[in-house]
């Protein structure tokens, strides 16, 4: 490939995957969002973790039938197929009423988002520069979106509703039709493009299985501990189903893919422990520059357990400080998660395209640690009733606590890490850059 069509797909991947981890992991958003009823943005905020699931599911699955069928014209038109429906729910969202269903259409941006990310990477994964833009355009949706919270509306009383929720059109209808420009341009350019030949055309579904173990448990954990985050027992499991749904789900995947999903289940769990609830939005031009160092870095030899290994030291330490509000904390830490995990995901190699798909789109599923730190910044309520009288009562929890459960799973799979390896022998690198299937032949998006 020449290259100026690397430096153009390059770009391609790294503004569309923007538009869709935008679409995947931020709460649909117009203009009339703060005029509609309290019960709207409720159910919104309620389904917003599931429908990022969902749309992470439907990355991997997208992914692994893409890069079993083998052909980049498939892949480019599933791109530019998801990027014409979020499209279209933008334009029809934005002409909405206040009546409208906000969680359906939410759902449905999730799902395009997540199956635009999937199609996209079974097209460009296996090429350096393309795939550092797709990651890169991941990493920087998901800073985006700790600028802009989930909002959340208190006290159920609809005369201060709207106080509590800031409409932002987070994703422009300009940065949608520059994605879908550029992807039509990528789609003429590779139409004549014909499948490579495969030594199976069987459907891989042990990578599936995989990718729906570790989203739907992970999702389960995350839910639970937001509501009983307070006793030990339920940490202490849910640290370990978290450290045990990543080690099963890398284990189905082939050879040493697995490393990607431990990766990113471990730093994901110390990210969501570090990284303030809400970013200043200059320091995000600045986690991205050390995210794409990082990503550098990586990409030129890496460690995947020494990141784990520095991820555990912030885990303790943010643990320690947890309730400081000094700037420069705050940011640093941001600065430093923002570093390792752009190096982890580049510091190892999938072989097999989904399995970086699964490892890379795991971060925007919530996690144990997330929802306890939810409830930690909520307390526990519980209403008693005393004659006609009632009264809600609040338990608080320490605020150490997420640091120290992101400390402990990271750990987790860092022996996680130590047991693949254990148990999958290395394969020699080459300078081809094309990923294996889980049958042992080559692939290509």
């Amino acid at each position: 490939m020449r290259s100026h069509q690397v430096a153009a797909e390059t770009i391609t991947a790294l503004v569309a995957a923007t538009v869709a981890g935008l679409a995947l992991a931020l709460p649909l958003d117009f203009g009339w969002t703060s005029e509609t009823s309290a019960l709207q943005r409720d159910l919104l905020a309620y389904t917003l973790p599931r429908a990022v699931s969902a749309g992470a599911l439907i990355a991997m699955i997208a992914a692994v039938l893409i890069t079993t069928l083998g052909s980049p014209v498939a892949a480019w038109a599933t791109t530019l197929g998801g990027l014409l429906v979020l499209l279209a729910n933008h334009v029809f969202g934005h002409a909405g009423e206040p009546n409208s269903s906000l969680p359906t259409m939410n759902f449905i941006d999730s799902l395009a988002g997540g199956l635009i990310l999937g199609a996209l990477g079974a097209a460009v994964l296996h090429r350096r520069l393309p795939a550092f833009g797709w990651t890169m355009g991941v990493l920087i949706s998901l800073l985006l979106g700790s600028v802009n919270p989930v909002s959340r509306t208190g006290g159920g009383i609809e005369a201060t509703a709207s106080d509590h929720w800031h409409a932002g059109d987070v994703l422009p209808i300009w940065m949608l039709l520059l994605a879908l420009v550029l992807v039509g341009f990528g789609f003429l350019t590779h139409r004549k493009r014909e499948a490579e030949e495969r030594l199976s055309a069987e459907l891989p579904l042990a990578p599936i299985l995989g990718g729906v173990v570790l989203v739907l448990v992970t999702l389960a954990s995350a839910e639970w501990l937001a509501r009983h985050g307070d006793t030990q027992a339920g940490i202490v499991l849910a640290v370990a189903t978290a450290v045990g749904t990543a080690i099963v789900a890398a284990m189905l995947l082939p050879g040493r893919d697995g490393e990607i999903v431990l990766l990113a289940v471990g730093l994901g769990a110390v990210g969501a422990a570090t990284v303030a609830a809400e970013l200043p939005a200059w320091s995000i031009p600045l986690l991205a520059a050390v995210s794409a160092v990082g990503m550098w870095v990586g990409s030129r030899g890496g460690g995947p357990a020494v990141s784990l290994a520095a991820g555990m030291a912030l885990g303790v330490l943010t643990a320690f400080t947890a309730d400081s509000t000094r700037a420069w904390l705050i940011v640093g830490s941001a600065a430093v998660v923002s570093w390792l995990i752009g190096f982890a995901l580049l510091s190892t190699r999938p072989r097999y395209v989904p399995s970086r798909v699964l490892g890379t789109l795991v971060l925007f599923v919530p996690s144990a640690v997330l929802g306890m730190r939810d409830y930690v910044s909520r307390g526990h309520y519980a209403t008693q009733s005393a004659g006609s009288a009632s009264m809600c009562a609040v338990s608080s929890s320490s605020t150490a606590a997420p640091g120290w459960t992101s400390a402990l799973v990271a750990g987790g799979c860092l022996a996680g890490i130590y047991l693949l390896r254990r148990s999958r022998p290395r394969i020699p690198a080459t300078t081809d850059t094309k990923p294996e299937s889980p049958n042992g032949a080559a692939t290509s998006g």
